[in-house]
């Protein structure tokens, strides 16, 4: 059998604020630096469209990603997830020091940043959202990150002696019926309560 796994989540978890919403304003922004004002007009309607309840949060998702995708380069990409720094949970941090296990940065965010994340931290594996271009596009997110979870193991024979998975959301309860032991990150009283409910034991790291 393989080293323990550490499943780790990234937003509210590995840092503690929504990357996504800090993408929007870096795009925005470099965007708005490059004068491509067709783009920028097209965030602000995405937004504004969202706001108003007009798209649903994975339209916006999929419409600035794929704006994304065409726009940014490697290196913007390295230094939007060098401003997460400071947002880093350092008992997770530490976590990722320890060689005798094997650690999975598992989340919702884009791959197209998720992946830098994955590289710069040294995670040995990440399973994100994918890019617009695949077929059937959706978020990896509650049953799809489970999905995406197992078939990882399968793709690269992963076979972990013990799971042990940290998040700080309810959304993650399809994982959490799966991995051995579950550590909650900051969690509100609603996930705590589902986590409750599902009758899966946790402790939780502040």
């Amino acid at each position: 059998m393989d080293k323990t796994l550490l499943i780790i989540d990234l937003d509210g978890t590995f840092v503690s604020v929504n990357t996504f919403h800090k993408w929007m304003k870096f795009l925005f922004l470099e965007e708005l630096k490059q004068f491509r004002l067709t783009s920028v007009m097209k965030i602000l309607s995405i937004i504004f469209l969202r706001l108003i309840k007009n798209i649903t949060h994975r339209q916006m998702k999929f419409r600035i990603l794929k704006l994304s995708e065409k726009n940014i380069s490697k290196q913007q990409i390295n230094t939007f997830v060098d401003t997460l720094d400071v947002y880093i949970n350092q008992t997770i941090l530490t976590k990722l020091q320890d060689v005798s296990t094997r650690t999975l940065l598992a989340t919702a965010a884009p791959l197209l940043y998720a992946q830098a994340i994955k590289e710069k931290y040294h995670f040995n594996d990440v399973i994100a959202t994918e890019y617009t271009h695949v077929d059937k596009w959706t978020e990896n997110i509650k049953e799809e990150k489970k999905k995406s979870y197992l078939k990882l193991l399968h793709d690269k024979a992963i076979d972990p002696k013990k799971v042990i998975l940290y998040s700080d959301h309810h959304d993650d309860l399809p994982l959490m019926k799966i991995t051995d032991f579950t550590y909650l990150v900051q969690p509100s009283e609603t996930t705590k309560n589902a986590v409750r409910d599902a009758h899966i034991p946790f402790e939780i790291i502040e």
